[in-house]
Order: structure tokens, then sequence, then C-alpha cells
């Protein structure tokens, strides 16, 4: 009986070490662009190539969507979260995020510029958190921040402009009607060519706005994109909903 111990021994040895020997797989260590070809509407994904993989599962908010030999991948979907990992038969290593997620502003109030309390916001801009901030256009000292205005054609028609339109700062920002009231279905903005500033507001419509501050078309430096659906008007009171992708280029629009 005493070999039966031995070779049990044995065995229990070869499976311990056999099994420390199993190699892990590296996590990619992924990294991105936003394409020029189709105006920020791909993200570009890339990594180095991961030791004993087979290849690599791309994930969009948490669903697979695609399998790759490669080491980039063109991400179309626009989504809040693209993850990386890679894998080797049925192992499979830890993901490498890309947060692509629109920070969003669940409810801001401004006020159209024809409101008689001047001290009533009508413009808001952007913080270094992508939060939008409701600004008083009355106090020159807030002009460097607004990104966009309320102009008030009426007392009933009120429109969103451009700060360089009145002097604000020089900033050139445009917006487009998506012509959609579903908030969550715009996933996207459109490209440059139909934006306009000013642009009139409509109850319940999304709208797509483009920050150009240099006025000379699209660009990953320094452009930014988003959506803003108006959820109420009251007279020159207008409350806004608005995502922002932080991502300079990208036109994606989806919210965690």
């Amino acid at each position: 009986m005493r070999w039966l111990s031995t070779i049990a021994i044995i065995l229990a040895f070869v499976v311990f070490f056999g099994c420390e020997k199993t190699p892990t797989l590296e996590a990619p260590n992924v990294s991105y662009t936003v394409s020029p070809s189709d105006s920020g509407g791909t993200l570009e994904l890339s990594w180095d190539e991961v030791t004993d993989a087979d290849g690599y599962i791309i994930y969009a908010d948490g669903a697979v969507i695609d399998t790759v030999t490669t080491i980039s991948y063109d991400a179309t979907t626009p989504a809040a979260l693209y993850e990386v990992s890679a894998y080797a038969g049925d192992q499979e290593s830890d993901k490498d995020q890309i947060d692509c997620g629109a920070v969003e502003t669940a409810s801001l109030i401004v006020y159209g510029s024809g409101d008689t309390a001047s001290t009533h916001p009508s413009g808001f801009g952007f913080n270094a958190s992508h939060v939008a901030v409701a600004y008083a256009i009355s106090d020159s000292t807030n002009w460097p921040y607004i990104d966009y205005w309320i102009h008030s054609v009426s007392s009933s028609v009120q429109e969103f402009a451009s700060p360089s339109q009145a002097g604000y700062n020089s900033e050139v920002n445009t917006t487009q009607n998506s012509q959609q009231t579903n908030y969550d279905a715009v996933t996207i903005c459109a490209k440059p060519g139909n934006y306009t500033a000013p642009t009139t507001i409509n109850a319940n419509a999304v709208y797509y706005f483009w920050i150009d501050p240099n006025d000379d078309g699209w660009g990953a430096s320094n452009d930014y994109f988003g959506k803003i659906q108006v959820l109420g008007v009251n007279g020159y009171q207008i409350t806004l909903k608005i995502a922002y992708q932080p991502i300079a280029g990208l036109r994606w629009c989806v919210t965690p």
C-alpha cells in the first residue's frame, strides 16, 4: 500500500506545480485616438501584443461586440465604456477600460436675455469637471466662461446663440436641432455641416452642440460635442438637460 501513497504524492506534486506553471494573460494596455476620417465618429483603439494571447475581446457597455486577432480596433458603436481583454483558449485576461461616457448635467435653468431680472443667468459654460454652469451675462467677469447664451428674439422666441455674436468672448459655438425628442436615443452628434448659431429653441427638442472655439472646422485638440434637451419653457425661463463629451473631437454623447 506504501507504493500507492507514493504515487498519490507524486500526482499531487504534478497537479500543484502544473497549475502554477499555467500562464496568466496580462491585460492589454489600451490607448486611443479620435479618427479624423469621419470627423470624430470613430475611436481608434490600439494596444501592445499580449504574450501567448490568441486574440482580443472587445466590449461596449459591458456587452461583447467583437473579437479580433489584431492589436487595434476601430470603435464605431457609440458607448459610454469600451473594454478590451486578451484570450487564449478559454482563458481571459482582465479588461482594460476606456471611459468615453458623456458627463451629464441633469437640470440647468437659464433665462432668455429679455428677462427683466439682470441677475438671472442667460449664459452657460462647462467647468473643469465638464458640468454645465449658468452665468449672468450682466456680469462681465463671467464672459470668458460662457459657451452659449440664450438670445431673446421676443418674449416667446428664444435662441441658442454663440458668445462671439454678442462680444462676450471670441468663441464660435453652434447647435443643430436633431429632430428628435428622445434624449437617450441620441447617441452621436451630427458631423459638422449643418450647425448654426443662433438656433431657435423648441420645448422637448434635443439639440447637438459643437464647441469650435477657433471657428476652424472639426479638430481633435479643442473641439467638443454634446447634446442638449429642452426640458421645459416657461416664458423666459428654460430648463435644460445637457451631456458633454469630455474626449476632444469625439461626437459620441452616450451617458453612463
